[in-house]
């Protein structure tokens, strides 16, 4: 396992980096995103960038603002305004503005994703995002505990031209407020608010007339959404909602209470999903540059290891050294030396003495059959002369010459006689 992880550690590091990279942007890469807006500006399936785009399309005339500012003043909007599923709350001074600007005759539009759909609508304050702006306008959104799919324009709409059955994904329906209406800035009663939109009976948008503007409001922000424009009769119903009330030639989008920041000039806010899959290239060419430079064309570049060798590592290394260099002859010659300079000294002969003298001399000294001594001797002398010499034949020699010196010097030594004194001068 250490060696693996010596060898292929850096290439498993990349590739673990590569795949988290690839999981945390996943979501967006599906064109999803955590942020679940309706904001002009996203391109994923809860985005409105769809919404934004049939406009400029479908009429070059027509202009698209985005506001990235607070609705503290709309002196200089002149159109039809768009609040969809607003996630910050709304200032008083805000929603006086607002309120004012349909007096004088803008079309408002509001759309909004119920709590439960989307739990970003909770404020800090613990309440939805919208809730202060469907308050001042004299509405509240009741949840009805059931989901439903599809709603169909109420009878006599004014946007039931084409439109036959609208996409949905809602259990929230609209309806006049019938409570707190001290806190509400337009007052109206029950018959003066129009279902635009029903499913189930239950109006889903409703419209009403405040001065000379008018304002439509939906308890379903997802029938503007990307992923829903393009089902049932979704974009028809948009074209009748847009078309005809953007007075001055321009639609207007509220980026303000999605989280835009205040100052930022229109359309300046990057969209997420765009940002993440430029990241992801990013990644995609780094971890390529460093696979490609982790590749050697060639011989792989062996590993050294800084810690100290052992002796038995040495051996190893040298034998191979031998082993690949065919060098079994100069290594059988060398050993046979040093066992000659070991045994014949301890029996008064000199390491060149003859393989027959060497024989007896074992014999008398040190008990050793003479016979096997001969021939091992005898072995030794022709595998030094007949090369070459395989491995197997080296090792059979050596364990022979050691076999004969450990038994040599497991013996006592005999002292010579008188007679064996005289033919071996200078022995003692």
């Amino acid at each position: 396992m250490k060696h693996f992880l010596r060898r292929y550690g850096p290439a498993v590091g990349v590739a673990a980096i590569f795949v988290g990279v690839f999981l945390v942007l996943l979501p967006s890469l599906l064109g999803r995103d955590a942020v679940r807006d309706h904001s002009a500006l996203r391109k994923n399936l809860w985005g409105c960038a769809a919404l934004a785009e049939l406009c400029r399309r479908a009429d070059p005339a027509l202009r698209v603002e985005v506001l990235t500012r607070p609705l503290n003043d709309l002196s200089r909007v002149r159109g039809l305004l768009l609040i969809l599923d607003p996630e910050r709350p709304f200032t008083s001074s805000e929603l006086r503005e607002v309120v004012r600007w349909v007096e004088a005759g803008g079309v408002l539009v509001v759309a909004i994703e119920g709590p439960w759909d989307d739990p970003a609508a909770w404020g800090p304050s613990g309440a939805p995002g919208y809730l202060d702006l469907t308050t001042a306008l004299g509405l509240a959104v009741v949840d009805t505990e059931t989901r439903r799919a599809e709603a169909t324009p109420a009878r006599g709409s004014a946007f039931a031209e084409g439109v036959r059955r609208v996409a949905i994904h809602t259990r929230y329906v609209v309806a006049p407020l019938t409570q707190d209406r001290a806190e509400a800035l337009v007052t109206h009663g029950a018959d003066d608010v129009t279902p635009e939109l029903v499913a189930d009976g239950q109006p889903i948008m409703v419209s009403f007339r405040h001065g000379r503007g008018q304002v439509l409001f939906s308890s379903d922000a997802e029938m503007f959404a990307n992923a829903m424009l393009g089902k049932e009769d979704n974009v028809q119903f948009a074209a009748n909602l847009l078309w005809g009330r953007a007075e001055g030639g321009a639609v207007y989008f509220d980026e303000v209470h999605h989280g835009s920041g205040v100052g930022a000039a229109a359309g300046s806010v990057p969209d997420r999903a765009a940002l993440d899959r430029a990241l992801f290239v990013a990644a995609v060419g780094i971890g390529v540059f460093l696979v490609g430079r982790s590749i050697r064309f060639g011989a792989p570049v062996p590993v050294f290891d800084s810690r100290r060798r052992t002796a038995m590592e040495y051996v190893e290394a040298l034998a191979g050294l031998f082993r690949r260099g065919q060098a079994n002859q100069w290594a059988l010659e060398k050993i046979v030396l040093a066992f000659r300079h070991r045994l014949a000294p301890g029996v008064g002969l000199p390491p060149t003495a003859e393989a027959g003298s060497l024989a007896a001399a074992l014999a008398e000294r040190r008990g050793l059959p003479p016979a096997e001594t001969l021939a091992l001797l005898s072995d030794v002398e022709e595998a030094v002369d007949r090369a070459p010499v395989g491995g197997r034949r080296l090792a059979e020699l050596v364990a022979r010459m050691t076999g004969l010196e450990e038994r040599a010097n497991a013996r006592p030594l005999r002292r010579p006689t008188p007679a064996q004194q005289g033919r071996a001068p200078g022995d003692e």
